[in-house]
């Protein structure tokens, strides 16, 4: 959900098996996380329960693919 209050998960539909990269930033432009997750960990890894209140740019990225969410923490 958007805003989340704990944490939240990724769905990512894709028939690749390339690393998936996930980056946090903070909406002044710094970085909170990186990771990187195979496709087959997609499903259980959860984001942001370490984070303060605010807002979140998350960028997922898969080979040529991009996505960038915003996201708000309660």
């Amino acid at each position: 959900p958007n805003p989340f209050a704990e944490n939240f998960k990724l769905d990512v539909n894709t028939s690749s098996e390339e690393v998936i990269k996930v980056s946090v930033y903070d909406m002044i432009g710094k970085q909170v996380e990186q990771r990187q997750i195979n496709v087959s960990d997609v499903a259980s890894f959860e984001v942001g329960s370490g984070y303060p209140s605010g807002v979140y740019n998350v960028i997922v990225t898969q080979g040529e693919n991009i996505q960038t969410l915003r996201v708000i923490k309660r």
